[in-house]
């Protein structure tokens, strides 16, 4: 359960980072069938099995949240990098 709930988490980061919160209804939709048969496969019974889906598809929203946090956070790093280069030092040139 552990091991699913990790590659969602993963996968959830990578997804925030690159793409809208739309993607996840897609993700949704193929992450739950495999946490199911994950869970089916290991030779749990239907609750348990559920359990292992419910708990993918949090950590998928949990990792995607985290993606969206480090895109925005590089975001600021990066506008503040380019205000400060611009507007605080002046600009020298090398002597000849």
């Amino acid at each position: 359960m552990m091991i699913v709930a990790l590659l969602s988490l993963l996968t959830g980061a990578v997804l925030g980072m690159r793409f809208k919160v739309l993607v996840l209804l897609p993700a949704i939709a193929a992450v739950l069938p495999i946490a199911l048969g994950a869970g089916i496969v290991r030779d749990h019974a239907f609750g348990p099995a559920m359990l292992i889906g419910v708990a993918a598809v949090a950590s998928l929203q949990i990792g995607y949240l985290a993606g969206v946090g480090v895109r925005h956070a590089l975001a600021v790093a990066r506008l503040r990098g380019l205000r400060g280069a611009s507007v605080g030092s002046p600009v020298r040139r090398p002597a000849h």
